[in-house]
């Protein structure tokens, strides 16, 4: 077993990578520290789950590498690196907006200057609401967000607001727009999509809803589809109806998912790879196989073992976490877990915060049970 961190997948594999991102809030309350040094590679054409509970850092992370953050965010620390794919490479064609500015003389951003190559953006180093970023944004990295009815306009119709993001990154008409909109609608398995296509988010049940969402997310074939928890308010039936959905067009399209969740059943199903979050680090990282049946961190055990098991004849109770996720204003010293872990050991998990330690190929985890190494 190593104590160190295994070497980095080589950037071919590999189509968006974080490193030590450090994100806060600055409220009236304090400063919250929301991401505390998250580091992972998302391999490309796969699904990676992101888990934890409610509170541990799993939407802003999703957040900083869009840069949808607030105003009242900041990111401190770190690096965003997206790799570009060829067939990325002016997908959408490059925006007047990004041309002219060139042509002015000011430093441009090319689309199609190194097509055939695999590109490093540090989306980091962009401006948020720059041209650079609004065409990756959307085109390339494409986010569905938790609550269909709080996410679409409830002023324009299903077919505007997705022929909107067509039109904006693909150089088409309005026409165009609505036909491919009608298209991708289908896609996703819309009943009647001609006359959905009409109709305004309230008009639509819940299903209905997520389906107009993942069409969105999925209308520019996006390189990353980012989706924050997007069956959380479904029932059980259409639940399954939109993991297989977005299970099919994954596989269709080809595109990368990011998975966030906290149900871990949703995980088993969908995901190809886990990154167990806990108070704004991750904390384990393996294959979806590992995670369910070699689990190293206490955290990690905790939460399979507060899941129930249909079929199971064990009359044993559920073993719940003890405790809650700490206030993000507070600054716990050592690793985040030992208020609430069971292998808490005195004087060394209250002291310092535990290196990433590598227990085989693609399996890393925090923990000092495995390693004695501290974080520098």
């Amino acid at each position: 077993m190593s104590d160190k961190p295994g070497p980095k997948a080589p950037e071919q594999d590999i189509v968006l990578r974080v490193n030590d991102l450090h994100t806060y809030f600055y409220t009236d309350l304090g400063i919250s520290r929301a991401l505390n040094g998250v580091s992972f590679d998302i391999p490309v054409g796969k699904v990676m789950g992101v888990v934890g509970e409610s509170g541990c850092g799993k939407s802003v992370t999703a957040l900083s590498i869009m840069r949808l953050l607030p105003k009242s965010s900041k990111i401190i620390k770190g690096d965003i690196t997206y790799f570009r794919r060829p067939q990325h490479n002016g997908s959408a064609g490059a925006s007047d907006q990004i041309k002219q500015k060139s042509e002015n003389g000011q430093q441009g951003f090319w689309i199609d200057e190194n097509a055939g190559k695999v590109q490093e953006i540090r989306l980091n180093d962009l401006d948020p609401m720059g041209p650079e970023m609004r065409h990756i944004r959307g085109a390339e990295l494409a986010m569905i967000f938790q609550e269909p009815m709080t996410s679409l306009n409830p002023v324009y119709t299903i077919g505007d607001q997705i022929s909107e993001t067509i039109m904006l990154h693909q150089r088409v008409n309005k026409a165009e727009g609505l036909r491919r909109a009608i298209d991708i609608l289908e896609k996703v398995g819309m009943s009647n999509p001609k006359l959905i296509v009409g109709n305004y988010p309230h008009q639509l049940s819940g299903g209905m809803r997520q389906r107009a969402m993942i069409a969105m997310g999925l209308s520019c074939h996006p390189a990353v589809l980012f989706a924050d928890e997007p069956t959380t308010a479904l029932d059980v039936t259409t639940e399954a109806q939109i993991l297989d959905l977005m299970r099919d067009l994954q596989a269709q399209f080809g595109t990368t998912i990011v998975f966030i969740t906290h149900n871990l059943g949703v995980v088993a199903q969908m995901c190809d790879s886990v990154s167990v979050m806990y108070l704004g680090r991750i904390i384990e990282q393996t294959s979806v196989d590992e995670i369910f049946y070699n689990p190293k961190h206490p955290y990690t055990s905790a939460l399979l073992n507060s899941i129930p098991h249909i079929g199971s004849r064990s009359k044993e109770r559920l073993q719940p976490i003890r405790g809650v996720v700490p206030d993000p204003y507070s600054k716990i010293v050592g690793c985040p877990f030992h208020p609430r872990c069971n292998a808490f050991m005195p004087g060394k998990c209250d002291k310092a915060m535990p290196a990433q330690t590598v227990i085989s190929p693609g399996h890393n985890v925090r923990c000092f049970l495995y390693s004695d190494e501290v974080e520098e």
